[in-house]
């Protein structure tokens, strides 16, 4: 009976080492899952801002006002000539 009683704590501390194991892994994942989340929402928000920029660089208005301010600044003409344009 002695020996039964020590093979069952044996085994006792086995299951409790890896249900020691198991939470420690459970506790890192959920940590690692936490930080993906935060790093994929970062990345959205990110892509969003970088949409939202590219759409307001590309409006017509704001290609002619360039392009009227390099021409104007490459060219030495009269008020006339400007106005013209």
């Amino acid at each position: 009976m002695k020996k039964c009683d020590h093979h069952i704590s044996d085994l006792h501390k086995q299951l409790a080492s890896c249900y020691a194991f198991v939470e420690k892994a459970q506790k890192a994942l959920t940590e690692k899952q936490r930080d993906l989340e935060m790093k994929t929402q970062q990345m959205e928000i990110k892509l969003s801002n970088k949409k939202e920029e590219d759409m307001h660089s590309r409006s017509p208005h704001r290609l002619v006002m360039t392009s009227r301010s390099v021409w104007t600044s490459m060219t030495r003409f009269s008020s006339s000539d400007l106005k013209r344009w």
